[in-house]
């Protein structure tokens, strides 16, 4: 097969066929910022900075995507939530919005070109288009439905109120729940459409506390699922006018919920290093391309590029066969893993060509 160029590999993987060498696509944030010595504060408020960062390690490393990326909160401050700012520091929830459960009833979806930190974002992805073309892949990003609905609560209240309204499935509390998680999915679809229209490949649903190491499996069936799936179903018609793909990405271990998350439509399912690969893959990887799954710690971050590349043998050996397949982090690269990491992991993609 003649070479792809990045985002053709992105496509047939993601289409769960053979593209020419395995597709590697780390989840590249504020490794970025650091690459390009930027002071993260800096790096997540402003979208050329952002821009810059990134192709600044695209220029290094040559991975397949990306990524407009760097911290949780851009959608939350769009409905009015307060946080802080240190310096070379991701922003931290300072004062949330929802205090009391009727203040729910007050809240707005909000515009995504002009609210909150989503405008960043929106720069950051047109400036990433215009730079890359259709050479290579531009990955948004998107808070998911329950982790943006605990951001207006704060984490732990909205943890403890989800568990007092099961037992009252017809209270107001539980009515207000719902409420809430219809809200913040409205508001992920909106920001992703924006970021289609920006010129994002791949959009995201980012639901870390969805997590099964955070919450039961029956909880996530029925406050997390439902909600990703009416994101990835509402989201399907614009993907397919802009040439675009879902990601669901949630860390931990969802070895119990492969199904479910198959069952959402995300055209990439992305897995923490938690998940056996060749399980996920005999599992799921006839339904969705699978996006993962190196331990951004232990191998990216403290390991040497002998154990990045025998990692990565590892995974692409795991799940690569037939396609399907895009090598990359269990979930965010640390910014300060070691440069030479980063080229081993994508030297070794390249170094595995289809057939396998």
């Amino acid at each position: 097969m003649a070479e792809l160029t990045s985002l053709e590999r992105i496509r047939r993987a993601v289409d769960l066929k053979e593209p020419d060498v395995v597709p590697v696509a780390p989840y590249m944030g504020n490794h970025g910022a650091q690459v390009a010595g930027v002071p993260i504060d800096r790096y997540c408020t402003n979208g050329e900075i952002m821009a810059e960062a990134q192709l600044a390690a695209w220029r290094k490393y040559g991975q397949d995507v990306v990524v407009a990326q760097s911290d949780n909160y851009y959608i939350a401050e769009g409905f009015g939530i307060e946080t802080e700012i240190r310096a070379n520091s991701t922003p931290t929830l300072k004062k949330p919005v929802v205090n009391e459960l009727k203040d729910v009833y007050k809240l707005k979806v909000p515009n995504p070109w002009i609210d909150g930190r989503m405008p960043v974002y929106l720069d950051a992805i047109s400036r990433l288009s215009k730079a890359v073309g259709d050479r290579v892949a531009v990955r948004g990003c998107g808070t998911g439905p329950f982790s943006l609905a605990s951001h207006l609560m704060g984490t732990q209240e909205f943890l403890i109120q989800l568990a007092m309204a099961q037992h009252e499935p017809d209270g107001e509390d539980y009515k207000a729940l719902r409420t809430l998680m219809d809200l913040t999915t409205d508001a992920l679809i909106a920001f992703c459409k924006a970021q289609l229209e920006a010129g994002a490949h791949l959009v995201q649903c980012g639901d870390s506390l969805a997590s099964i190491d955070m919450i039961s499996p029956a909880m996530y069936e029925s406050w997390a699922f439902p909600y990703e799936k009416r994101f990835c179903d509402e989201m399907r018609d614009t993907c397919k006018k802009y040439g675009g793909y879902t990601i669901l990405h949630i860390c931990g271990n969802a070895t119990k919920v492969l199904d479910l998350y198959a069952d959402t439509g995300a055209h990439i399912v992305e897995l923490d290093f938690k998940v056996d690969m060749a399980y996920a893959k005999q599992r799921i990887g006839h339904r969705a391309c699978l996006l993962g799954n190196l331990n951004p710690t232990e191998v990216l971050l403290q390991g040497t590029p002998a154990d990045v590349e025998r990692a990565s043998a590892a995974v692409i050996a795991a799940a690569g066969k037939g396609g399907g397949l895009i090598l990359g982090s269990g979930c965010e690269v640390p910014p300060y893993a070691p440069e030479e990491n980063m080229q081993a992991m994508v030297r070794t993609a390249r170094f595995h060509r289809y057939p396998l």
